[in-house]
């Protein structure tokens, strides 16, 4: 009885820690293993679309949770009943195996036979509209009395405690996220909350506009990807460079004649990370060479006048002296003394020159 208090001791002041910056993960499962009498266990999250998110595991083999994450979280049996289930239900292998229901499932013959799983216990610690969440875990040997046990006392509030800190987490994520979805959007950029395996999270606005639009990029499989397959294996070379030392890494692909996308990817801030791994942050912009320039950015930087900037702006979209004196309906004249006043205020010798500097807004 001593041994099992202590067991829930350790796994309560592991996870009293779910909402720091950085938990750690690897002791609150280990504790919640422990506590429960498993021989692995689990936190995975879920998406609307009911793709895997995230995974993270303790005591379970790398091919096994690799297994999982490409192919077996798809046939999940426990997975499909907790789509329908409310945060807080309690699903057991032991009871469809008790119907004869789960020696014929494919997840049973070829999954946990093959890494001797006898019994996977799991709850449905979140469930709301844009994810479902779960902790699980597995035994090598079948236990009729976990399913009650997790139910009752020392283990319930332990319970009770995870759905409320890791709910406490999810809801501070979301505010976070709407922050950095207003703050990159009101400079024109899209972002997009990214698994190192490259499954797409969560996404903004204008980032779905983007994805919607045929010129390109598109998710698909909950992945992040391009019809062209070595534009695609830019990225993968890109975000695996990201996980592997930290730094950001950009590529840019064509999105149409004179037409570009950037995208810089980096590590996400840990307060966008909700269960286990590090997250990436994926920031897209678009470039076009018709895209005229700001006339207040062109005053404001090269201290020139707001004609000036007008003129500036004309020759930057490619447009003649002669052209641009026909659209601002002035005198070719008065253009080119406009166009000698930008040379001279903005230290260049060609309009080439007036040209690239312009291209720098």
């Amino acid at each position: 009885m001593a041994e099992h208090m202590l067991a829930v001791r350790r796994a309560i002041e592991a996870v009293s820690h779910l909402t720091d910056p950085d938990p750690p993960w690897q002791d609150i499962l280990t504790t919640a293993r422990d506590m429960v009498g498993a021989d692995s266990s689990a936190l995975l999250v879920f998406d609307r679309r009911n793709n895997l998110v995230n995974l993270y595991s303790h005591g379970c083999p790398e091919d096994c949770t690799a297994d999982y994450q490409q192919h077996y979280y798809r046939h999940d049996v426990l997975e499909k009943d907790a789509r329908l289930s409310p945060a807080g239900t309690w699903l057991d292998t032991a009871n469809l195996h008790q119907r004869g229901q789960l020696h014929r499932t494919e997840y049973y013959a070829d999954f946990m036979v093959k890494h001797r799983m006898a019994q996977i216990v799991s709850l449905v610690v979140e469930s709301n509209a844009t994810m479902h969440a779960g902790i699980g875990f597995q035994r090598s040997t079948i236990d009729d009395k976990t399913y009650e046990r997790v139910q009752q006392g020392a283990y319930a509030h332990y319970f009770r405690m995870l759905r409320g800190l890791l709910a406490q987490r999810e809801k501070a994520l979301a505010i976070g996220w709407r922050s950095i979805e207003s703050a990159f959007g009101d400079v024109g950029e899209a972002v997009l909350l990214m698994t190192n395996n490259g499954l797409v999270a969560r996404m903004s606005p204008l980032a779905a506009r983007y994805l919607d639009d045929g010129h390109g990029w598109n998710v698909n499989g909950g992945r992040l990807r391009h019809a062209d397959g070595k534009m695609q294996a830019q990225l993968d070379a890109c975000r695996a460079a990201v996980v592997r030392d930290g730094r950001t890494h950009s590529l840019a692909s064509s999105t149409g004649w004179g037409e570009l996308c950037w995208i810089d990817v980096s590590v996400a801030p840990e307060a966008l990370n909700l269960v286990g791994e590090h997250m990436l942050l994926v920031r897209m912009r678009r470039k076009s060479a018709f895209a005229p320039p700001d006339i207040d950015r062109l005053v404001s930087v090269f201290a020139i006048t707001h004609a000036e900037a007008a003129v500036l702006a004309g020759l930057a979209a490619g447009h003649s002296v002669e052209e641009i004196a026909t659209l601002r309906q002035a005198s070719v004249l008065t253009v080119r003394k406009q166009v000698a006043s930008l040379l001279s205020k903005m230290e260049c010798s060609r309009q080439s020159e007036l040209v690239r500097l312009a291209s720098l807004l």
